[in-house]
């Protein structure tokens, strides 16, 4: 077994983030588009700004589970920026800063 495999890694990580998807497209779409909306309005966004903004429309970002790794997808560039979350459930873990790409 190769221990380090930069190929196999990323594969695995394409298939985990399809499984966590399924079933959640619509959530997904959804936060997908919050996410886009606050950037193309605020230049960049968090996770925190998205689910504040799918709570002020109805929806919980908690539902989307695993599915959260894939809201910043391929219309996302990381600003190589971290901030630390404010949301209590994610115990103030550093989260990414992004903007559309």
């Amino acid at each position: 077994m190769n221990l380090f495999d930069t190929a196999e890694a990323e594969r695995r990580k394409i298939v985990g983030k399809a499984l966590a998807a399924d079933g959640r497209h619509e959530l997904l779409a959804a936060a997908r588009g919050f996410a886009a909306f606050i950037a193309s309005h605020g230049q960049t966004v968090t996770a925190d700004e998205v689910a504040a903004l799918m709570a002020e429309n109805g929806l919980d970002y908690a539902e989307l589970g695993n599915a959260a790794g894939s809201v910043f997808d391929g219309k996302f560039a990381w600003t190589g920026e971290v901030v630390a979350s404010r949301r209590p459930s994610t115990h103030g873990r550093l989260i990414r800063v992004w903007r559309l790409a």
